[in-house]
């Protein structure tokens, strides 16, 4: 379980609430939650005691419901409608004639005014009818009555309808015979003119008989393509065949192998010139021998390897092809007849099967009219025997299977649920305008709400202070809680600057009213008691009240000892029964508190007030009314901030945090005030203190008669 709270402005964060947290709550609302739970109590309360007791009184009815048996009566018959006069009622038919309008009048007119409820059981045939009043007798009546009422109608009414529909099926019998007769002579008529055994069979084997002729019309057709086809393949090779054919035979050439001798011839001789003391190779008969053998060389390289012959004979290929396109011409005219006679073949059956179809439609619409009469016929004859059967064994499709009696005790009002239940309603809306309440409310509720809005640690709860205890605890010898509160917070002061101590802090809060002055004159004399010698110096230079507190003069303080009126040591002012004390008020209001605050000058003074005391406590403005708190929180070693409970809202405190961390203050932790007492610390504390005896006694008077003379204590109205 978590609830968002606002931590920062426009920042949310899910923190975890306890049951602990929620009861605190509770019980810091138990004003509106017991003024609900009062209110709608006793509302509740009253409602119940001044409503009228209702009773309630049953009686059930055991009714017929519909047959299982299979009906004949065709749906689709507009006809049909009217045979359901003979027919079961539905359970839930009845119900509904149960709670009609007329029957109900009638019923009022007799026994009086009821409040009737007529239900069905489920999965029975049993309906059960309540019946409300506020006397006992005409509930019972009311219900018993209403059955009767029902029972005597729906007697007479039943035979009544179970004659009138005998007559009206016997007359419609008559006519669906008639109708019967007519469309048996029709059909008969209607399969003589057109030679009709059995519609169906005819056409299916005419069909069949198409079905085959279309086979062979497309098998000859395909044979007779594929033979033109051919035949106009073999006419277009006969083109291309000639009517004789030429053989080429190769041989050898004769002229190679008598050039090859001449020049082997001539090889020889010019072998025989080369002999010594013979012919050289530059003598002219050599060189005209090399010559015609180079010539001769030429020729015989120009000369073909081979020589063709050519001889003529007829063309056998063409003669052949002839002989086959000669047999394709014939074989192509039978089957062009074939063709012919096949297409024309279909042609008739076709049209035949083409009759067929718009005989059918009239020979189905004659069927189907003879079918209609012959049902019509049949359902006509099984109701007339079930109405006359309904006729002869008339009997209530209905009973009463157990009557109303007059109720003892009524059904409502139930005192004890409803006192219990608008208890219940009223702890309940309680509780929740409580936590409406708590959403709506922006203040800082309580010490735990705080430390999750802010997250300072928190350094002392001050309980809420009488008129009668306004201010100063000069009894801080005293065993009272407000005593202790304070000395708490002078203890966490300690402790939160144990690693650096404190020589100057800062008391202030978000917004006036909190009790920041009151906080810092009683932590000052905390303080004192525990040994340390302190400055109260009233920095608030707006709206100043230390001195109203303290009844001291007003001045001189502060603002003279910045303008150099007047020395330090002249300003303060010691306090005549707490010698550790002394005080330093504001003085005159100036027109620049936030320059002043900001000075060289109050800087010196602060270095001063440092070297005359252990702690120099500042009361300073609200951070949220002027720039002057954040100035000073700029030049304190530690600054406390006093947080009012149930007082200060969530957004002001939040946006007060965010202004003093802006400054780099040191905020040591919060001091919540204004808490209210009676809660477990209180309770702890009292079981704690000591007994008294008499010396202890005599003490603790005398410190009260001290007390007294001191001061007298006021509220600070100034916050």
């Amino acid at each position: 379980m978590g609830l968002f709270i606002l931590m920062e402005p426009e920042k949310e964060i899910l923190a975890t609430v306890s049951i602990q947290e929620y009861l605190r709550l509770m019980r810091r609302r138990r004003t509106i939650i017991i003024q609900t739970f009062v209110i709608i109590s006793v509302v509740g309360i009253l409602a119940t005691e001044l409503t009228k007791p209702v009773y309630q009184a049953t009686a059930k009815l055991l009714v017929e419901g519909p047959s299982l048996r299979m009906d004949t009566v065709d749906t689709a018959n507009p006809l049909s409608a009217l045979f359901a006069l003979g027919q079961e009622q539905t359970v839930e038919t009845q119900v509904e004639v149960l709670q009609a309008r007329p029957l109900l009048d009638k019923l009022e007119q007799e026994v009086g005014h009821a409040d009737l409820k007529v239900s069905e059981i489920n999965d029975t045939n049993v309906i059960e009818v309540s019946s409300e009043a506020t006397n006992p007798r005409v509930a019972a009546d009311a219900a018993n009555k209403l059955l009767s009422l029902y029972l005597d109608e729906n007697s007479d009414q039943n035979l009544v309808d179970i004659q009138s529909a005998k007559k009206f099926v016997a007359s419609q019998g008559d006519l669906a015979k008639n109708r019967l007769s007519i469309a048996d002579a029709q059909l008969t008529r209607f399969k003589q003119q057109h030679a009709l055994t059995n519609f169906i069979k005819d056409r299916d084997d005419q069909i069949d008989s198409v079905t085959a002729l279309q086979s062979d019309y497309q098998k000859s057709s395909t044979e007779l393509a594929a033979i033109l086809s051919q035949l106009a393949t073999d006419r277009k090779l006969l083109n291309q065949e000639q009517e004789v054919s030429s053989i080429r035979l190769n041989s050898s050439n004769p002229s190679i192998a008598a050039i090859q001798d001449d020049i082997q011839k001539l090889e020889i001789t010019r072998a025989g010139m080369n002999q010594p003391g013979g012919y050289t190779s530059q003598s002219p008969q050599v060189r005209a021998i090399d010559g015609q053998i180079a010539e001769m060389k030429r020729n015989l390289s120009q000369q073909p390897a081979l020589i063709s012959d050519i001889s003529s004979t007829p063309n056998a290929v063409r003669e052949a092809t002839q002989e086959k396109i000669a047999d394709l011409e014939s074989q192509a005219g039978g089957l062009t007849s074939q063709t012919a006679a096949d297409q024309r073949s279909l042609a008739q059956a076709e049209a035949k099967v083409r009759n067929f179809a718009e005989w059918e439609v009239t020979y189905a619409h004659m069927l189907r009219s003879r079918d209609d009469a012959v049902a019509a016929v049949t359902m006509f004859g099984d109701k007339l025997t079930d109405l006359s059967l309904r006729e002869q064994a008339h009997h209530n499709s209905a009973r009463i299977i157990e009557s109303a009696r007059p109720p003892i005790h009524p059904i409502r009002p139930k005192k004890l649920l409803n006192i219990l239940l608008t208890c219940l309603l009223g702890l309940f809306a309680g509780g929740c305008l409580a936590l409406l309440q708590e959403y709506l409310d922006d203040r800082i509720n309580t010490e735990e709400e705080a430390g999750r809005l802010l997250g300072l640690t928190p350094l002392g709860r001050v309980p809420t202070l009488s008129t009668s205890d306004a201010g100063l605890l000069v009894r801080m010898q005293g065993l009272d809680p407000i005593s202790e509160s304070y000395r708490v917070l002078r203890t966490n002061i300690h402790f939160a600057s144990i690693d650096k101590p404190l020589h100057t802090l800062q008391i202030t809060s978000s917004a006036p009213g909190e009790g920041k002055t009151t906080t810092a004159a009683n932590l000052a004399f905390a303080m004192v008691m525990d040994g340390k010698k302190v400055i109260l110096v009233d920095t608030d230079l707006r709206r100043p009240a230390v001195h109203k507190l303290l009844e001291l003069p007003s001045s001189p303080g502060l603002i003279n000892v910045l303008l150099g009126e007047i020395t330090l040591e002249d300003a303060l002012a010691s306090h005549k029964d707490l010698p550790g004390l002394m005080t330093l008020v504001a003085g005159a209001m100036p027109p620049n508190p936030a320059e002043l605050l900001g000075s060289r000058a109050f800087h010196g003074v602060v270095e001063q007030l440092k070297t005359l005391a252990d702690l120099v406590i500042f009361d300073s403005p609200p951070v949220l009314v002027a720039a002057d708190a954040q100035i000073l929180a700029a030049q304190m070693d530690g600054v406390v901030m006093v947080v009012e409970i149930n007082g200060i809202k969530k957004t002001v405190a939040s946006r007060a945090l965010s202004l003093l961390r802006q400054a780099h203050a040191n905020i040591l932790g919060a001091a919540y005030n204004k808490m209210r007492t009676g809660g477990p610390e209180e309770q702890y504390y009292y079981q704690y203190t000591p007994l008294r005896t008499d010396d202890n006694k005599d003490t603790a008077n005398d410190t009260g008669k001290t007390a007294t003379k001191q001061m007298a204590e006021k509220k600070d109205e100034n916050e």
